[in-house]
């Protein structure tokens, strides 16, 4: 099958499973995953878990337009308008989150991320030592330190997984310290937590409910 069908069908899935939450939840993944397995699965699981074990849900979202039922109506634009915004990112995609979040403050209404770094160069001396004083060579940068910074208002939750063996914890400690946003902040790490499986950690998705409950106000 050809990714872009691949891709048509993951996204109806997901689409099909988020239309229940009245949230729209934008996941950019690790680098080592296959996007038609495992990162449809975590976006699919991300979804379920949102509304099984966080109790996020609103069954008054109604959808007006393309293949979804029913006409068009002002009622139904008005409930689609209140639709949120939380981008969520793991490690690279994490990287790629704080960089979307900071160029399109005024359209997101929470940031989530999980076992991300502060930049390429500052990760590289972990990854490979040898390598450590020709960092100045990176082609690819992601400067997550500045970044962060740049996020004014945004609400941040930091997932951390203390036995992350790729990241040094420190990258999301720092991470955490530099973010300022007026919206505030707030850290969890899982004492069993590795780069891979954080996500599979015990009151994961709880945390991250709370944190939505508590920042996006999905529940008013």
């Amino acid at each position: 099958m050809e990714t872009e069908e691949i891709w048509a069908i993951n996204y109806q899935l997901l689409k099909d499973f988020t239309k229940i939450l009245n949230v729209t939840l934008s996941c950019f993944h690790t680098e080592g995953m296959y996007i038609y397995t495992v990162s449809t699965m975590i976006c699919i699981s991300l979804a379920l878990n949102f509304f099984f074990h966080a109790n996020i849900n609103d069954n008054n979202t109604s959808f007006s337009y393309g293949r979804s039922e029913g006409t068009p109506s002002e009622k139904g634009l008005r409930i689609d308008a209140q639709v949120k915004l939380i981008i969520y990112g793991q490690s690279l995609g994490g990287a790629v989150a704080i960089d979307l979040v900071s160029k399109n403050e005024e359209q997101v209404d929470a940031l989530i991320i999980e076992n991300t770094f502060l930049s390429v160069p500052k990760l590289v001396p972990h990854l490979v030592p040898q390598l450590r004083y020709l960092t100045f060579l990176c082609i690819q940068i992601w400067p997550s330190d500045k970044s962060i910074k740049k996020i004014k208002q945004t609400p941040i939750l930091f997932l951390s997984g203390t036995k992350d063996e790729i990241i040094p914890q420190q990258h999301m400690k720092s991470l955490y310290e530099l973010a300022q946003p007026r919206g505030g902040k707030e850290w969890k790490e899982f004492s069993n937590g590795m780069h891979n499986d954080t996500i599979l950690q015990p009151g994961y998705f709880q945390n991250i409910g709370w944190f939505i409950k508590r920042n996006v106000c999905l529940d008013e």
